[in-house]
């Protein structure tokens, strides 16, 4: 057996009394009331993990990916608020007119103006390049700051100057730029230059609209002047006056030859109708098959009057009238009284519903003969009222034919007369609307000018500026915002481990100690030059600490074989399962560290031991324990590493005897024995090693280990049966959780 660093063996015990299997071992009960990391009584919690994320949850997911978190953050935030900065317009100042437009008083046929048209071309003609050149040509305008300091002012200005309709009537003009009061001066000299010219175009164009519209005038008069005399002559060659009651004698005949016609054609309809009428009453009366089905009128009252319907009603109505006053009285539908009523009341419906149509056939019959008797009556009144009618119509085609003969031979001079005084009224129409049209434009003149300056110029200073800051950054710390808790969240939803009360709450695991975080390379560095190593007598402490709870459970449970896991790997087991036998070994105790990580051993690279057989030979017979512990640089400490791994071993491992043996000869040999064994979700090598250990602690590390996995592990476990003494929190923070640490100090030696 390797000797010790304090040169002794450790000697061979006897067999202890210690039985061989776990199920073997007293029964472990934990406390009525478990204790916290702090050694506090608390209430023993059901294990749930909450499926709603709090702000402290929220809060320590973010503390985890707060390097990715705040980068990502300040990308989209920086993002969105230059995106809303270079969308949202930028400030300028702004000058503001309104321009009043009114429509003319006259508006004639095709002359007429289309206000809107009239609105849009003074729209463009407001932003011409002539104006505008015209304008920057006023001495009062090239001398302004703005205009000067532009490389093209004409380009500048057209530009900057925006107009558009506001109603009907106005038009907006705005100029934006940085000098508001030349602006200001800018747009009020091009409105009034435009007002001038405008002023100027409708007065030239209103004069040739009067020029116009007195040339037709005039040609109107001479128009009706030739058709009066043209009366005259008529008159006077055929002998007659015309006029009035020349028209009154036409317009008679007129009427009286219309009404005339009109009649004749109504009598011609009413023959064309009876014709049509007599026409089918006879094929129906001759028809011997008819297909068309009698008057449903007459077919039910038919068969309502057949003595046999009639019967069955009058039978059926009684019945019903029974049925519903007994029915009444008792209350009840369901009385044998009352359903025997109920079956006779629908038998004596089925009766006269069947005589109705056994009296159907008989009652057709009788309709269709009866409607025939019909058809010969009317038939006769019809013939009678043809005849009437015929000779009423030739008498109304007399009279029409002489009306009409009277329209012909009518006073023909008077006719052409009235032609042409009908052809006299449009002339006198046209003028007088052109005489109206005159009166308007007339009017238009005197009146004040068309296009107007509504009030004064508005000058608009920029407010935009502080509305884009302040959209820029709510939108900036919006997308930081967001981005921080789609982290957080993402991150909340790994449910790793928080803090210890976790471990209690959720996991419902007891904790039997906390290991504080290793320092980073830059803090460890820092402190061994300045000869500061405060943090290694901490973590002695605190894995002392967990030694203490340990040992004491291990006493009052008579254990000795205590197994190190986690859920996954990367959760501290092996650091807490070495530092552990280390502390052991210092406060005196004969402890055995076992590498039972047979896949992925690091026992080994750990304690710095060379390359030599282990756990996984002794497995597989191919070699005694006793040569295959090593002593290590700590007194009363030894270890046994795994060796080499194979599908035998892991087979081996499977069987238990092996395995079982090689802990019953360790027993009782050494104090304490701690097996550093594979995590338990990746593989079952943890649980069946945890079935010949005498206890489990399981090793959780924050801020790595996630709730779900720690707590099937956990199951797993205890499915098994196999003791979970406790949890150690690894990655536990100086400030969190450290009460006393700062009190550590280095003790002389």
């Amino acid at each position: 057996m390797p000797r010790s660093s304090s040169g002794e063996f450790p000697a061979p015990l006897p067999p202890t009394g210690h039985p061989s299997t776990p199920g073997s071992l007293p029964p472990w009960s934990a406390p009525a009331a478990s204790l916290n990391y702090t050694q506090q009584p608390v209430a023993a919690p059901a294990p749930t993990i909450s499926s709603t994320p709090t702000l402290m949850g929220l809060w320590n997911a973010f503390r985890r990916r707060w390097v990715l978190g705040s980068f990502l953050g300040l990308l989209v935030g920086t993002t969105l608020a230059v995106g809303i900065w270079l969308v949202l317009p930028s400030g300028k100042h702004q000058a503001r007119a309104i321009v009043q437009l009114r429509s003319r008083g006259v508006e004639l046929s095709r002359n007429n103006e289309d206000f809107a048209e009239y609105r849009q071309r003074q729209t463009y003609l407001l932003k011409s390049r002539d104006l505008i050149t015209r304008t920057l040509a006023d001495p009062a305008i090239a001398s302004l700051r703005m205009v000067q300091e532009a490389a093209d002012p004409v380009q500048m200005l057209e530009t900057q100057i925006r107009v558009k309709p506001v109603t009907e009537d106005l038009i907006e003009v705005t100029l934006t730029g940085d000098q508001l009061d030349d602006m200001g001066r800018i747009l009020d000299h091009l409105v009034k230059r435009f007002i001038d010219d405008a002023t100027i175009y409708d007065n030239r164009d209103l004069d040739e609209q009067i020029k116009k519209r007195e040339e037709l005038a005039r040609q109107l008069r001479l128009e009706i002047e030739s058709l009066h005399r043209q009366i005259e002559m008529q008159g006077r060659v055929n002998s007659t006056l015309g006029g009035e009651d020349n028209a009154k004698r036409l317009a008679y005949l007129q009427q009286r030859y219309i009404e005339t016609d009109s009649e004749y054609n109504r009598l011609g309809r009413e023959l064309v109708k009876i014709e049509a009428e007599l026409k089918v009453l006879r094929l129906q009366v001759a028809e011997k098959n008819p297909t068309t089905p009698p008057d449903p009128v007459l077919l039910a009252e038919a068969i309502e009057a057949d003595p046999l319907v009639a019967k069955a009603r009058a039978f059926y109505e009684q019945e019903e009238q029974l049925y519903k006053k007994e029915l009444k009285n008792a209350a009840r539908d369901d009385i044998p009284y009352i359903v025997d009523l109920k079956t006779k009341l629908d038998k004596a419906k089925a009766d006269w519903e069947e005589a109705r149509q056994a009296a159907q056939t008989r009652a057709i019959e009788r309709v269709r003969a009866l409607e025939n008797v019909n058809r010969q009556q009317r038939i006769a009144q019809l013939d009678q009222l043809h005849k009437i009618k015929t000779e009423e119509r030739e008498k109304v085609k007399e009279e029409r034919n002489e009306w009409k003969k009277m329209i012909d031979a009518g006073v023909v001079g008077g006719l052409d007369i009235q032609t042409l005084r009908d052809a006299l009224k449009p002339q006198k129409e046209m003028l007088d609307q052109t005489n109206a049209a005159l009166a308007k434009l007339r009017m238009d003149q005197k009146l004040s000018n068309r296009i107007t300056l509504r009030g004064d110029i508005d000058k608009i200073p920029n407010h935009n500026q502080n509305r884009k800051i302040l959209f820029s950054a709510l939108g900036g710390l919006g997308g930081l915002g967001a981005v921080v808790a789609l982290i957080a969240f993402l991150e909340w939803r790994t449910r790793r481990v928080d803090n210890v009360d976790q471990v209690v709450s959720d996991l419902g695991l007891r904790v039997i100690g906390t290991v504080p975080a290793f320092p980073n390379r830059a803090s460890l560095k820092a402190a061994v030059e300045t000869g500061s190593a405060n943090w290694r007598f901490v973590l002695n402490e605190s894995i002392n600490s967990a030694r203490t709870m340990l040992l004491h459970t291990a006493r009052t449970q008579s254990m000795q074989v205590v197994m190190v896991t986690s859920a996954m790997q990367g959760e501290g087991k092996t650091s807490l399962a070495s530092q552990l036998a280390s502390s052991m070994a210092t406060a005196g105790m004969r402890t055995l560290l076992v590498d039972g990580d047979l896949r992925n051993p690091s026992i080994q690279k750990l304690f710095d031991l060379p390359l030599a057989p282990g756990v996984s030979e002794v497995l597989r017979h191919e070699i005694d324990v006793s040569e295959v512990i090593q002593a290590t640089a700590v007194p009363n400490l030894w270890v046994i590493t795994a060796g080499q791994c194979s599908h035998v071993t892991i087979a081996a491992l499977a069987q238990g005897h092996p395995l079982e043996t090689l802990f019953n000869r360790l027993r009782g040999q050494f104090d304490f024995v701690i097996v550093d064994s594979c995590p338990v979700l990746p593989v079952a090598d943890a649980l069946l090693m945890g079935q010949h250990v005498d206890g489990v602690v399981f090793s959780i590390m924050q801020d790595i280990s996630q709730l779900p996995k720690v707590m099937t592990a956990s199951e797993k476990l205890q499915q098994l049966n196999i003791p979970l003494l406790g949890a150690v929190v690894n990655g536990i923070k100086h400030d969190v959780y450290s009460y006393g640490y700062n009190y550590v100090k280095q003790l002389p030696a």
